[in-house]
């Protein structure tokens, strides 16, 4: 049986200014998703009923446009792009990537991969250079691990380069996909903390089912950490 063709995706740089850009959600992801975008000079329309502060005081200086309710076909109308960060609703997921096919929209549902047309790399800024990082859509936390490396703040020093961590990249994809068809939900601070030397070690071995459990044994007890949403002691220990 033949082996199915690894998906590959085509990287490019966007020219978005003075494009409408729709996105879906008023939480604190989109707040830096929105600041990021601001940048490219975009036409900025966030679509949620309860929008955080942060994004009402950029309305008020109109920096971006919100509409005060849940999506509704038709949102899409003159868009560039939509991207889809409150992913609560599979209904809205799903409605929202048909809409944007039937318009030739780019769409870009964050974590769902298989209703994105694009998906979104970390990126290392620094004047007019950028680099961006992606693992396809198979690992956020390990594409975080190349771009905190590179810019220079990482806050675990390893003694694998980091390209030999790209090894990594099959085992952290099965596990995370295997994580979130149980709806087991960690924060990427602690998943970081879990992609460690040891792993590609065992992996560079051929002890990739040893890997595996490693990985999942560590990953399991962020679900019962007391750690913050946004940060994880293990990652802080290993510093």
């Amino acid at each position: 049986m033949k082996k199915p063709k690894r998906h590959v995706y085509y990287p490019i740089y966007l020219d978005l200014k003075d494009r409408k850009t729709v996105i879906i959600g008023g939480g604190e992801k989109t707040v830096k998703k929105v600041l990021s975008l601001i940048e490219t000079q975009t036409q900025i329309v966030v679509i949620a009923s309860n929008p955080v502060n942060e994004l009402c005081k950029l309305a008020n200086k109109n920096q971006i446009s919100i509409i005060n309710r849940s999506y509704k076909h038709g949102d899409l109308k003159d868009a560039f792009m939509v991207i889809v960060m409150d992913t609560s609703d599979s209904s809205i997921n799903h409605a929202v990537n048909r809409e944007a096919s039937e318009r030739n929209i780019v769409c870009n549902v964050e974590d769902v991969t298989n209703l994105c047309t694009f998906i979104t790399p970390a990126i290392v800024r620094r004047g007019d250079v950028t680099v961006a990082i992606s693992t396809s859509g198979t690992s956020p936390a390990l594409a975080r691990k190349f771009r905190e490396v590179l810019s220079g703040t990482s806050p675990i020093n390893n003694t694998h380069s980091i390209m030999e961590f790209a090894d990594l990249t099959e085992i952290l994809s099965d596990t995370r996909k295997e994580l979130m068809d149980k709806k087991i939900k960690l924060n990427l601070d602690h998943f970081q903390a879990c992609i460690t030397d040891e792993l590609v070690d065992l992996v560079q071995e051929g002890k990739k089912g040893q890997a595996r459990k490693t990985l999942m044994k560590n990953l399991l007890k962020g679900t019962s950490c007391n750690c913050a949403p946004e940060f994880c002691q293990m990652l802080a220990d290993m510093s």
